[in-house]
């Protein structure tokens, strides 16, 4: 999502407060000092006694869906804060990339990893009493783990920006969930801790993902000469690639992947080439294949965290879509996203409707 490489390219999304969001924004910019201020109020208030009966009505959790992944497959984190108990819970803004959110990592060794949070601004009301949370509500995050966190490699190269090298691996992870909410006690929440393994790769993995990162290059190509052909047959490519894996390897993990991140990401020469109007342009929201392709890989993999961050993905652009999966999806992490997904478009569209002031 931070990254300009191939797969991984910015996007919109939606935060819990029916607000947008864009992801690729640093926090080196002015509107950084808003976040900033609002951790002082909450700082200045760490004497009050704590709040021992919100903590224990408030449950916040991680899952990354499995223990052992092979180095370069996508890493899918599914963060949720869930409201357990009777009453309204009210907090500060839950989102990956925020800073009342912490995100760490570390090794077998017990050294840290890198981890690269971009944070979002976001300005707080007068007399803002948080974000209310009813009894037996959820706020709900994913994202890909190597869009965040990880060692740094060459993205023109790979298919993330970071990589996590075989080794094993400790995820923490923890909310401030009254930090720039005005008289409140600080309140710190925190996830039980994630481990999971990174091996190496099998001869069939290494084949796969030279694959994938050769159809990357056919999108970012600048030095062959007939590159131009290349670009071109690129998103058929893409497509010929899904089909055919979802067919022969429905739970393949990069399925989602590619079917968000993927069909998203454009190398330069490729979008010049597009604005010029010498190559068609090919627009995966209307496609009608790829609304076919999206809807089968959410089905089959609806129990697993990549399948939900699909839904999250199709969320942004396909609203009207949410509350038929829903239904269908069931009981799943998938379905959970998909109902979270429908009040914050309920939000959103009575946020629209209000008039301004």
């Amino acid at each position: 999502m931070w990254n300009d490489s191939f797969f991984s390219a910015p996007q919109l999304k939606r935060d819990s407060l029916g607000a947008h969001e864009n992801l690729s924004e640093y926090s080196g910019r002015k509107g950084g000092q808003v976040i900033r201020t609002a951790i002082f109020v909450a700082t200045a208030l760490s004497a009050a006694p704590p709040v021992s009966a919100l903590a224990q009505q408030l449950r916040l959790s991680a899952d990354v869906g499995k223990t052992e992944f092979f180095e370069g497959e996508p890493v899918y984190l599914l963060v949720r804060l869930d409201n357990v108990g009777t009453d309204t819970a009210w907090v500060t803004f839950f989102g990956l990339g925020s800073l009342p959110v912490m995100l760490s990592l570390t090794r077998g060794n017990g050294n840290p990893v890198p981890v690269h949070m971009p944070f979002i601004d976001w300005l707080a009301p007068p007399n803002w009493r948080g974000d209310p949370i009813a009894p037996g509500g959820s706020v709900i995050n994913t994202l890909v783990l190597q869009d965040l966190a990880g060692d740094e490699q060459a993205s023109r190269s790979h298919l993330f920006l970071f990589r996590f090298t075989p080794d094993r691996y400790e995820l923490h992870l923890e909310f401030s969930a009254h930090a720039g909410v005005l008289g409140t006690t600080p309140l710190l929440l925190k996830a039980a801790p994630v481990s999971f393994r990174v091996r190496e790769r099998t001869a069939a993995e290494e084949a796969e993902v030279k694959e994938l990162e050769s159809m990357r290059d056919m999108a970012w190509d600048t030095i062959r000469v007939d590159r131009y052909a290349r670009l071109a047959g690129y998103k058929d490519a893409l497509i010929h690639w899904i089909e055919q894996r979802l067919r022969d390897q429905p739970d393949d993990p990069f399925l989602p992947f590619l079917l968000d991140n993927g069909v998203y990401g454009l190398g330069p020469i490729l979008m010049r080439q597009l604005d010029a109007g010498k190559l068609p342009r090919f627009d995966p929201d209307t496609s009608e294949v790829v609304s076919r392709l999206r809807l089968a890989v959410i089905e089959r993999q609806k129990f697993s965290t990549g399948g939900t961050r699909l839904v999250q993905a199709l969320s942004a652009r396909h609203p009207e879509q949410l509350a038929a999966l829903a239904n269908s999806l069931g009981s799943s992490p998938s379905g959970d996203m998909a109902r979270y997904q429908v009040k914050v478009s309920l939000l959103l569209q009575r946020s629209s409707s209000r008039p301004q002031r």
